[in-house]
């Protein structure tokens, strides 16, 4: 088999071996060939995902409509998503970087998934809780103090997220040859898939109606949360297997912080190029996750977080978020189903061509907010977002295995994820002057978001990737390190 990634490309994985075929004697080729991984140990290191996608699905949908009903304005509500950025800038690169050199006994990533999970849990612990121990301690259920503990929760959350996130994918890259790594990817992007499927459709029935005994649904939902998180990554830990570092193995001891800056500063061009796609497109990304369901509740349900609870604006938003949650689930749906064609449309018209008009897609989706008054137009418009996402979660991933060292996939992925929550923080900091300035409409936010998709698909023109040239090259020399291979066992 040909180690290609899932849209036909060679990995880091094929560059080291096309290194080892210059450099080692027949004898010691074999040494440079990796055993398969069964499926379903792939399965079960991706299991991971779907958890911890369960749990962004709920965050995303259901966090910011909370902070309004708790008392946060509209203005200030997107500060509070500033969590998620800062600790991605600061937390998921080092993460990366000291994962890479890692040498306990359990493995390089799986210490890092096993301590983020428990912290996401006590992340959802005080978020779900917070309007419940408010009302316990000051009598109250949206005051300061409320707040603060949700934020509180909010932060530990994120800071977990990202945590579990970049050593996820990286013990992907660490477990399976490059023969597997297009598989892996698919999987990935299924579980990501599932995960958002299950915590959109979960988060749009009636919990709290179900089971009274929950209080709210917020409580409810982030309890299935937990419960699905546990299972999952406890599979991935207990099935997935890693080969310890050694420490003569260790590429480098500087500062983590500094390999990280260096990294930046010395990035490969083809590295450069995906990062500010990436740029882009999540300044996008990011007014979407930060306010498609709260545009949902007030702007077509014509909902009031602020109304008093039970009143008919309270309950017009309430059912508003149910409903935008609904529509994100028919969103996970096509994300789900597009990760499985998506492999075959790169091959048949490229990667460029997909990521750009994908990008396109979403750019008018961010658009059609200005204008869009109708629930189920608004439902499909939502829906539609499943298509850009499929890329925008599969694609900058792929073309980063493309043009960096297999032993720095770590870093890396760190580095890539710096040019995801710097354009969160720039969004977070500026779209409550635009929502304020309009308001509290959320739809010019949206659109702001429209022209960054826009130039993304723009930069995606300038993106490197390898020939075919290169690729048929790729192809002769594994072809040969398979022949000199049989030919050893054969001497064996």
């Amino acid at each position: 088999s040909i180690p290609h990634n899932m849209h036909g490309h060679y990995t880091p994985t094929t560059k080291k071996i096309e290194k080892d075929r210059l450099l080692l004697d027949p004898s010691e080729i074999e040494e440079s060939t990796e055993e398969r991984v069964p499926l379903v140990r792939l399965l079960a290191l991706t299991l991971c995902f779907l958890g911890v996608q369960f749990g962004w699905a709920v965050q995303v949908a259901f966090t910011v409509p909370l902070f309004l009903e708790l008392g946060v304005s509209k203005f200030w509500v997107s500060y509070v998503w500033l969590a998620g950025p800062i600790s991605g800038l600061l937390v998921q690169p080092t993460v990366g970087v000291i994962s890479d050199r890692t040498t306990l006994k359990f493995g390089r990533r799986r210490p890092f998934i096993l301590f983020g999970s428990i912290f996401i849990l006590i992340g959802m612990v005080l978020i779900s809780n917070a309007a419940w121990i408010g009302t316990k301690v000051t009598g109250e259920g949206t005051g300061f103090f409320s707040i603060a503990l949700a934020v509180t929760g909010f932060w530990i959350l994120d800071l977990s997220n990202n945590t579990v996130q970049g050593p996820c994918r990286a013990l992907l890259v660490d477990a399976a040859p490059a023969s597997q790594q297009n598989l892996g990817g698919s999987l990935f992007s299924f579980m990501l898939g599932t995960g958002n499927l299950l915590g959109y459709l979960v988060g749009s029935l009636p919990l709290a109606k179900w089971f009274p005994f929950f209080g709210t649904d917020i409580r409810a939902l982030f309890l299935c949360g937990m419960c699905v998180l546990i299972t999952c990554v406890t599979v991935t830990l207990i099935m997935t297997k890693e080969k310890p570092l050694k420490k003569e193995e260790i590429q480098s001891t500087e500062n983590p912080f500094k390999q990280l800056f260096l990294g930046i500063t010395r990035m490969p061009r083809g590295m450069q190029r995906i990062c500010a796609v990436q740029f882009f497109a999540w300044f996008g990304w990011f007014t979407f996750l930060l306010y498609i369901t709260s545009w949902m509740a007030t702007s077509i349900f014509k909902g009031d977080p602020s109304a008093l609870p039970n009143s008919t604006q309270a309950l017009l938003f309430d059912e508003g978020v149910r409903f935008g949650s609904l529509a994100l689930t028919i969103f996970s749906a096509v994300t789900m189903l597009f990760s499985v064609l998506l492999p075959i449309l790169t091959r048949l018209v490229g990667l460029k061509i997909v990521f750009a008009v994908c990008q396109i897609i979403l750019a008018v989706c961010l658009f059609l907010p200005l204008l869009v008054t109708n629930k189920w137009l608004a439902f499909v418009l939502i829906a539609f977002c499943g298509l850009p996402w499929t890329c925008v979660m599969v694609y900058p991933f792929s073309v980063v295995a493309m043009v960096v060292p297999e032993v720095e996939s770590g870093m890396y992925m760190g580095v890539l994820n710096i040019f995801v929550v710097v354009p969160q923080m720039i969004v977070a900091v500026t779209m409550g002057f635009l929502v304020e300035g309009f308001h509290g409409w959320f739809a010019p936010a949206l659109a702001a978001g429209g022209v960054a998709a826009l130039i993304s698909a723009v930069l995606v023109h300038f993106l490197i990737l390898p020939n075919k040239e290169t690729i048929d090259l790729v192809q002769e020399i594994q072809v040969e390190i398979e022949s000199a291979d049989t030919s050893i066992q054969k001497n064996e």
